[in-house]
Formats: C-alpha cells, sequence, structure tokens
C-alpha cells in the first residue's frame, strides 16, 4: 500500500513516542487503537483520522501538536502559558483569557466543518480547566474566568448533545446556567435556557421545548439571543398544530433578526451562525411540521442555499426537506438530498445522520 501522507505525521507520532518512553504496545491501549495501526502510521501506510490523533495528543501530553498537523491551529498557540495555567489554576494570568476566546472560537468554527464528536476528546481537557479555574479563582478576576467558563460549558453541551449524549448535554447546559448567572451574562443564560429547550425538541417534548425557549426569550438578551429562542419556540407550537402561534413567532424572529443585524456588535460571539438564512430554513422546518410541504420546500431550500453545506447542524435540515420532497413525489431529488446526508454525516462522523439517511432511503425505496 503506498504511503498516504508526507511523512511528517508518522516521523513526529515516532519522535513523541519514544520521547514519552512508549512502546507501540504500551501506546495502543492509551489511544483506544492497535500496535499494527499505529505503526502502519509511523511509517505513513495509514492516514491518521482526526478522532484518533486527538486521543493521541491526549496520551502523549503534546499540547496538540500532532492534531496541528493535520488542521493547523486558525489562533495563535501559546503552549507555554496554557501550560503553567493548567499546572498552577490559582495563579490566572489575564493574558491568558483572551488565548482561551480565542481557542474557543477556533474550535466552534472547526466543529462547522469536522462535526462534533472529534472535538470532544480536546475540548474535554478544556472543560477540566476552565472547571479547576472556577473552583480556584477568586477576587476580582473570577467574574471574567466565570463567564468564560459559562461559554467553553455551553460549547461542551453542544457538541454532547450533537453527539447523542443528552444527559451529559444537560449537565453542561446545567453547568453554563449556573456560571452565566453568577457572571450576570444574560445572553448565555437565555442561551443556556435555548439548548435545553432544543434537548427537548429533540425528544420531541413540546412541554419543555415551548416553556424554556420562552424563558429564554424573556431574558434581557441580544436580540440575536432572543430571536433564536422564538424561532425555537415557534417549532414547539408547530409540533402540537398551533398554527397561529408559529406565525406569530416566526415573525417575531424576524424583527428580532432585523434588529440584530442592525446593530452586530452587541451580539455574542457564539451565535455567529445565525442570520436570515437559518431563520429561512428554520421557517421551512415549522412549516414541514404543520404539513406545509410546498411551503417547507421552497424555505429550506432558500436557507439551506446560503449556509455551508459542509456543517453537520445543517443535516437534520437536509433531511426534512428530503422527507417533504418525498411526500410530494420528487423522488429522485429527494434521493439526491438523503445522499448528501449521508456523505455530511462520514465526513463529520456524525453516525446519527448516516443512519437517519440509510433508513429514509430504505422506507422511500418500499414506498415506490
Amino acid at each position: 500500500m503506498p504511503p498516504v501522507t508526507d511523512g511528517r505525521f508518522g516521523a513526529e507520532l515516532r519522535r513523541l513516542r519514544t520521547s514519552a518512553g512508549l512502546s507501540l504496545r504500551r501506546l495502543a491501549p492509551l489511544a483506544l487503537s492497535s500496535r499494527g495501526h499505529l505503526h502502519d502510521l509511523e511509517t505513513g501506510r495509514r492516514q491518521p483520522t482526526v478522532d484518533l490523533v486527538a486521543r493521541l495528543d491526549d496520551a502523549l501530553d503534546t499540547g496538540g501538536s500532532l492534531s496541528d498537523l493535520l488542521h493547523p491551529s486558525p489562533v495563535p498557540r501559546d503552549p507555554q502559558r496554557l501550560a503553567h495555567l493548567t499546572r498552577h489554576p490559582r495563579r490566572v494570568d489575564p493574558a491568558t483569557l483572551p488565548l482561551l476566546a480565542e481557542v474557543l472560537a477556533a474550535h466552534r468554527r472547526l466543529e462547522d466543518t469536522l462535526g462534533a464528536t472529534p472535538l470532544l476528546p480536546t475540548v474535554r481537557t478544556q472543560l477540566d480547566l476552565v472547571t479547576t479555574l472556577v473552583a480556584e479563582t477568586t477576587g476580582t478576576l473570577r467574574p471574567r474566568v466565570v463567564d468564560l467558563a459559562a461559554q467553553w460549558a455551553q460549547f461542551g453541551g453542544w457538541l454532547y448533545a450533537a453527539s447523542d449524549r443528552p444527559r451529559l448535554a444537560n449537565r453542561w447546559y446545567g453547568t453554563a446556567l449556573e456560571w452565566a448567572t453568577e457572571a450576570g451574562n444574560p445572553d448565555m443564560i437565555a442561551t443556556a435556557l435555548s439548548m435545553r429547550g432544543h434537548l427537548a425538541w429533540s425528544q420531541r417534548r413540546p412541554g419543555p421545548l415551548i416553556g424554556l425557549s420562552a424563558a429564554a426569550a424573556r431574558q434581557p438578551a441580544s436580540p440575536g439571543v432572543r430571536a433564536i429562542a422564538a424561532q425555537q419556540q415557534a417549532r414547539g407550537h408547530a409540533l402540537i398544530g398551533e398554527v397561529d402561534a408559529v406565525s406569530g413567532l416566526l415573525d417575531q424572529a424576524v424583527a428580532l433578526n432585523g434588529q440584530a443585524a442592525a446593530a452586530p456588535d452587541r451580539e455574542p460571539p457564539w451565535i455567529y451562525f445565525h442570520s436570515a438564512d437559518y431563520l429561512a430554513v428554520q421557517r421551512g422546518l415549522a412549516y414541514r411540521l404543520l404539513g406545509w410541504n410546498a411551503q417547507a420546500i421552497a424555505h429550506l431550500r432558500l436557507g439551506l442555499a446560503g449556509l455551508s453545506t459542509g456543517a453537520a447542524w445543517t443535516g437534520p435540515y437536509l433531511l426534512r426537506l428530503g422527507a417533504a420532497l418525498a411526500d410530494t413525489g420528487e423522488v429522485g431529488e429527494a434521493l439526491g438530498v438523503y445522499e448528501r446526508v449521508r456523505q455530511l454525516g462520514h465526513a463529520t462522523r456524525t453516525i446519527s445522520l448516516v443512519e437517519q439517511a440509510e433508513t429514509a432511503v430504505c422506507a422511500l425505496s418500499a414506498r415506490s
């Protein structure tokens, strides 16, 4: 089998392993791999996957250097400063906090293309760090630490939710809510409430979906954050067929989105994905729930055309588009959409998307 890398990764893995005094046999169980597989990585006979590289970084305590060979970090690294912070959490350097914020922003963008699962090993390490910081920090710096930690907790909750692990997602959303309340950050308070509502949505529980989304919308948060809560509340009402409430809330979300667009500096960094295109797919999803397939198809197509189709979180909207197309007799186009979902699931290692796409294709074939 010919080499599939330029040799740098394998050489660096071998150097780090030997420096750590580990044989391939000893390293393999630490990285949840096999001796033969790691040997093939070192010799360049296999292409490393993102999740395995993350586990190797953890096992060898590299600070992410192996991951950087695959995906160079989009933010400047300062490993000495971060390592010092990890060893001495009671001596937090204020200059470290912007670095942690930049790393968080980079991880958000990376998740759009890689999906949630490959990022979890690295983010778990960061969650341990910020949890220690919150426990150890006192004095005037504590509000800033707790505020940033809430953002990490919310992101961790989202990764667990996207990886189909709702119990852990709910735990981290709860932690984000606690820390955001202490920090007095209404944007994150509303976001954490909204994310817990999103978990209820994934479980098709309209009561807490509507209630938690409404609670988020009542917070003195930014217009963009409240727009997300309003459209999510609309989906809850769509689940139980309350048409008037759906239309009113979707219109409210559009108005709030206009306010957000007029004052973008007011919006928190974690809702960078929010846009008119995002609202269009939300409206399409609500219409699909109401059984209005023609309107659903139009809005889902409109919104998806303006969104990053390589992001794993667009998969559920593609699935709804495929279902609406199938119900209106557009079988060929529906199959094409399901194939896009399947490829997206494989590319981002979101197994649930692959399974849902394949199930939809089987169901459609049985109907034909």
